[in-house]
């Protein structure tokens, strides 16, 4: 099993290296949260991020991952998720399949990129088995799309430890949409201004989540001697 992430970097046959940009994106490559949030104002590096993470993963064979946009047009406009991943996979010999919307690595190794528009989308994806799953601007997607898509994110293979990853613009505790967005990051941010607290950044906690609660603790062994049986996760904001 690969336990350690690392921030991953590729050299290419001229001698070019892809690699993080130092600072926030590498630590949201690096970090060995279940789940971690990466939060920026647009051209901060998120989405890039979020298509360098496959890259140290793509030797393994077994490994896949779904990165989701909210809607199609989101994935295929001009500069999108799609044009950005070409100018990054084709460096590295991947396929495109444009009909399925997928990279294939010369590993065998896959990246599909979804749109989830509707909460019965993810319906689509029950029994499927995604060692990682990626939501792009995920305050445009609802609590019941974010936290469904936990159920398939594991990986049979036992290679990968499953993780899940999401980028996000700010948004405020009453939006309509991503409201449940900052409620979630809530202890990342400061109370009185709403904005990033940097001393927590990265800092990860774990939860165990009972229906709509979530309760929080410092520690995996702290939230399994409060709920006994249960399998608490981690969790991490990077801004």
């Amino acid at each position: 099993m690969i336990e350690n992430r690392g921030a991953p970097s590729a050299t290419l046959r001229d001698g070019d290296v892809i690699k993080p940009n130092p600072g926030p994106q590498e630590s949201f490559l690096a970090t060995d949260a279940d789940i971690a949030i990466f939060g920026g104002s647009a051209g901060s590096g998120k989405t890039r991020g979020l298509l360098l993470l496959p890259v140290q993963y793509a030797a393994v064979p077994e490994f896949a991952a779904v990165i989701f946009r909210r809607t199609y047009p989101e994935i295929m406009n001009p500069g999108g998720l799609w044009d950005d991943a070409a100018a990054l996979y084709t460096a590295l010999r991947a396929e495109p399949k444009l009909t399925t919307l997928d990279w294939t690595f010369p590993s065998g190794a896959r990246v599909k990129f979804g749109h989830m528009q509707y909460e019965t989308d993810r319906v689509a994806y029950r029994g499927a088995q995604i060692p990682m799953i990626a939501f792009d601007q995920v305050e445009n997607f609802s609590e019941l799309m974010f936290w469904g898509m936990l159920h398939p994110n594991r990986d049979p293979s036992g290679k990968v430890r499953p993780f899940l990853r999401a980028t996000c613009n700010p948004v405020p505790a009453d939006d309509p949409v991503g409201g449940w967005l900052h409620r979630l990051v809530s202890w990342w941010l400061d109370e009185a201004t709403g904005y990033a607290r940097w001393d927590r950044s990265g800092v990860v906690r774990w939860f165990v989540r009972d229906g709509d609660v979530m309760h929080w603790y410092a520690t995996a062994d702290a939230a399994r001697d409060a709920h006994a049986g249960a399998a608490p996760s981690s969790l991490t904001f990077i801004p």
